[in-house]
């Protein structure tokens, strides 16, 4: 593969780099963004409570810094619609590729 492939790599609930097909399937492609997208407006009744947001907050921190170990900065994004944050990102990096895992 060419060295132009960008991945996105899209963080939803599995903030992990350990065990994470999506990642490195993405990093074996070429170069990789992860991004972290947070739309509270989409969470609706799942919006989470103070202490799941302390949790995420902290998950994150975690990646942030797993990813920044391996050269990757994390790219977090609070926005209104995921899907139009999804969209400027890739139009933004002209990325090739978005991956991510399933939500169980």
């Amino acid at each position: 593969m060419g060295s132009n492939n960008k991945t996105i790599v899209w963080f939803r609930r599995d903030l992990r780099i350990e065990d994470n097909p999506a990642l490195a399937a993405a990093a074996r492609d070429g170069s990789v963004l992860p991004v972290f997208i947070w739309c509270p407006k989409e969470e609706g009744q799942f919006y989470p409570g103070r202490v799941s947001r302390w949790w995420l907050k902290q998950s994150l921190t975690h990646l942030y810094q797993s990813l920044k170990s391996l050269g990757a900065e994390l790219l977090l994004i609070k926005t209104h619609s995921t899907l139009d944050a999804l969209l400027e990102c890739v139009n933004a990096v002209q990325a090739t590729k978005v991956v991510f895992n399933h939500l169980y």
